[in-house]
């Protein structure tokens, strides 16, 4: 399983479903020595995930900016996968047409392993949609070309 490829920086603001994926990392990485509280994985970069980033940052001798830049990403995924297993999980929202990142790039380069040939760019559109919907109808799944929990989790 490939690291969903750092796409673009995140700080507080930011929305979408790779927001979700660092919710859902941060979450898994929680422990008894955490001040945070469990995220609401929204896609939402609100101020309790930019606390919940500084504080990841404060722990592993990080620069301390609450953002999400490529080092943060990586480290972040490195240390989710160390303690869950090289396995990506479900963002956590839906990814759907006008939905963009590394997440989108992921399914766009998982479909394309499947023998399908869209471009990588991280932008979910029309051509992703039709894409996903033929692997949803090959798979048995709803094909709406969206992706949500059950895609993801057939996809990888």
């Amino acid at each position: 399983m490939a690291i969903p490829a750092y796409y673009s920086l995140i700080q507080r603001g930011s929305t979408g479903p790779d927001v979700a994926l660092v919710q859902t990392w941060l979450n898994g990485l929680r422990d008894t020595c955490t001040w945070y509280h469990e995220l609401t994985t929204d896609g939402r970069f609100g101020t309790k995930s930019v606390n919940a980033v500084k504080e990841f940052q404060l722990k592993n001798d990080m620069n301390v900016d609450g953002k999400v830049g490529a080092n943060t990403w990586n480290v972040l995924y490195t240390k989710y996968t160390a303690k869950h297993g090289l396995h990506v999980p479900y963002p956590g929202i839906v990814l759907r047409q006008g939905s963009s990142g590394g997440t989108v790039r992921l399914v766009q380069q998982k479909l394309n392993a499947l023998g399908e040939k869209l471009s990588t760019d991280g932008k979910y559109g029309a051509s992703t949609a039709a894409a996903v919907e033929r692997y949803q109808r090959r798979n048995g799944l709803t094909a709406d070309g969206t992706v949500g929990k059950a895609t993801w989790e057939k996809m990888f």
